[in-house]
């Protein structure tokens, strides 16, 4: 008897099927769910043995996704077993994961389609350390001649708007900016990003094609001014962090300051994170392709982060 899956509480018909993997995270659970509710998918998620009863896994389950019980860091005939029947597959694991044996189970199998964790903002290759493990992801998965699409999303919302000042300082919580606030910065919500993945995985036109997604792109001024609005809060005290530190702090060998240091200079001093960017490097706007997905106005991510603003441990 097979214990590495589990029936989906709703029956399903013959649809593609899509097995996501990193399918509750913080993004992950959002597309899951937009596939779900689609409807024209069947949607698996890949889960360990440990995580099976926690709420979120059950939580899908009864929406209809099919549990397959494993973990990517398993053997090689163990992940392919996994990978049965699977049209497309979703990997939407920390960037520090190794990818590289999933993907090549999925090229034995027959995968039909692939999609790596990228899922950020736009940079070209050589300005960040994380973004060129990504750019080494997709080489292997062509290197393999496995049809693929790759989605680029920009900076997450939540990242975008400062801080109330009632919000203790930490490591991802500073009192600060960078950059000489006049660079823009492509960015989407992240429940824009499932609907937008929900139609890109199900569209021939993205095959072997990057697609950067969008709600929009706004300096620190616009960004400010919209956030003074809505906090009703003046963050003209917050003090702006030498270009020169930036740079120091990306040869840190603190591996985490020295990542967020390479986001801040590719998003605030270099300004490579652009639709114009992104699409003159090849990228194709997903705007342009599904013109029917509500864009989310600034203002609105404002008020939902200032509702309730992240809190850091």
């Amino acid at each position: 008897m097979n214990h590495w899956y589990t029936q989906p509480a709703m029956s399903t018909t013959a649809k593609p099927f899509v097995l996501m993997v990193g399918g509750t995270g913080h993004i992950g659970r959002g597309v899951t769910k937009a596939l779900l509710e689609e409807g024209k998918f069947r949607v698996g998620l890949l889960v360990r043995p440990n995580s099976v009863n926690k709420p979120i896994v059950q939580e899908l389950k009864a929406a209809g996704a099919e549990l397959r019980i494993s973990d990517i860091t398993e053997a090689p005939e163990k992940i392919e077993a996994f990978l049965q029947g699977v049209d497309v597959l979703i990997s939407m694991v920390l960037v520090f994961v190794d990818q590289k044996p999933l993907f090549l189970a999925a090229r034995k199998v027959g995968v039909g389609r692939v999609v790596p964790s990228d899922f950020g903002p736009y940079a070209p290759h050589g300005v960040m350390f994380m973004q060129d493990i990504k750019f080494d992801v997709r080489d292997y998965i062509r290197e393999l001649g496995l049809s693929y699409t790759f989605i680029e999303v920009g900076w997450w919302p939540q990242a975008l708007f400062p801080f109330p000042h009632a919000t203790p300082e930490g490591f991802f919580v500073s009192k600060t900016y960078v950059g000489d606030r006049q660079k823009k910065v492509l960015y989407t919500a992240v429940y824009t990003i499932s609907a937008f993945v929900a139609s890109i995985i199900a569209d021939p036109r993205t095959l072997n094609q990057t697609v950067i997604t969008s709600d929009g792109e706004a300096n620190v001024d616009e960004i400010w001014a919209t956030a003074k609005k809505i906090s009703g809060e003046d963050f003209s005290d917050f003090t702006r962090v030498p270009d020169e530190e930036i740079f120091a702090r990306m040869k840190s060998d603190n591996v985490a300051a020295k990542g967020l240091a390479e986001y801040w200079n590719t998003l605030s001093i270099r300004g490579d994170n652009t639709l114009a960017n992104a699409v003159a490097a090849g990228s194709l706007d997903a705007r342009k392709l599904y013109q029917d997905i509500p864009v989310v106005s600034l203002e609105q991510l404002a008020k939902e982060f200032y509702a309730n603003p992240p809190v850091f441990d």
